[in-house]
């Protein structure tokens, strides 16, 4: 009898483990998605940014240089 009982305590500690083994791995994996998730919106939100200021400038009128004035000497 006290075989079956370490075999049968052996098979839920094994469960145990096991099951925490996995809860431990969707931790992980959720929040490496949350991560994903959140580059992705602020990768977004930057090139908007980015586009945004570019079409900005695009839109100003550009300066035209000026010709140096030669030096006397």
């Amino acid at each position: 009898m006290i075989v079956l009982n370490d075999k049968r305590a052996a098979a839920e500690r094994k469960l145990f483990r096991d099951m925490d083994k996995k809860a431990a791995l969707s931790e992980a994996e959720k929040l490496r998605r949350e991560t994903l998730k959140k580059t992705a919106k602020l990768r977004a939100l930057r090139l908007e940014k980015e586009a945004a200021e570019r079409a900005e400038e695009a839109l100003k009128p550009k300066k035209k240089a000026k010709p140096a004035k030669k030096r006397e000497s």
